[in-house]
């Protein structure tokens, strides 16, 4: 909106305004033989019309259109560049937190270092129990599968796999089950 704009707005609310003081006022200052005082509702008009007037020439250049900011309006490329790098530190430290937890031998320190994970929205893969699909897991071997309902099934999970909120950063390795006298 630009300050023409606002100034004709506020030049019309001034007008209104003051129309609804003096009418107003000439209701108010009726009297029994008159129904309407247009003495002092013409009166009461100029009034609210010179104050209002006035305080729109006070206000002067201050009536300025709203604009975006140029912040918000252009990215600054240092604040890109800023988040960029934060993000490749969060990718470093996280694969960091999973190289370690893999080769952790306490098995509290990998519990720890799983809840830290997860707390920032990484998630453990381990997908025991679940239909073999190679789009989503990768197979590190076959088990013969000890009943026939088992074929094609997940049966253990060699290394966790894990993802970054709905991103992949590494598919769980896996046995899968196998049916008699089918090949791998």
């Amino acid at each position: 909106m630009s300050t023409s704009h606002l100034r004709l707005i506020a030049t019309v609310a001034v007008i209104a305004a003051s129309a609804l003081t003096g009418a107003v006022t000439g209701l108010i200052t009726a009297t029994e033989t008159v129904s309407f005082n247009s003495t002092a509702a013409a009166t009461s008009f100029i009034g609210a019309a010179i104050s209002g007037f006035t305080v729109l020439i006070l206000l002067g250049g201050r009536l300025h259109p709203v604009t975006t900011p140029a912040a918000v309006a252009a990215p600054d490329t240092e604040a890109l560049a800023a988040i960029d790098q934060l993000n490749t530190e969060r990718r470093t430290l996280i694969n960091t937190c999973i190289y370690v937890r893999d080769r952790a031998t306490s098995q509290a320190i990998a519990d720890k270092i799983g809840a830290g994970l997860q707390s920032v929205g990484v998630a453990t893969v381990t997908p025991v129990g679940e239909r073999f699909d190679p789009t989503r897991h990768e197979a590190g071997g076959t088990t013969p599968a000890p009943d026939p309902a088992h074929d094609g099934l997940i049966a253990v999970v060699e290394t966790a796999g894990y993802t970054d909120r709905a991103a992949v950063l590494r598919s769980p390795i896996v046995t899968v089950y196998r049916g008699e006298g089918r090949r791998a």
